[in-house]
């Protein structure tokens, strides 16, 4: 199982989604900003441009989906 004689815990995987270690919280926060910004754009079309339905779909009130637009340049 290991490449030495000690068998150490980085030497156990349990599954292969272990073995990513990409803990960088930028990498993080930009896949969740990313995500974000695609379902304010979907829904936004979803209701032809409407804002108080899609604030209201998106359990936001119209200011804060306005300062979101504003964030991600749309």
């Amino acid at each position: 199982m290991c490449e030495t004689e000690i068998l150490e815990g980085d030497d156990l995987l349990f599954s292969p989604i272990e073995s990513y270690n990409d803990t960088s919280e930028e990498s993080a926060d930009f896949k969740l900003s990313t995500i974000e910004k695609n379902t304010i754009l979907k829904v936004i079309e979803k209701h032809n441009g409407n804002i108080s339905k899609a604030a209201k779909e998106l359990g936001l009130t119209r200011t804060a989906l306005y300062r979101r637009l504003s964030k991600y340049d749309i």
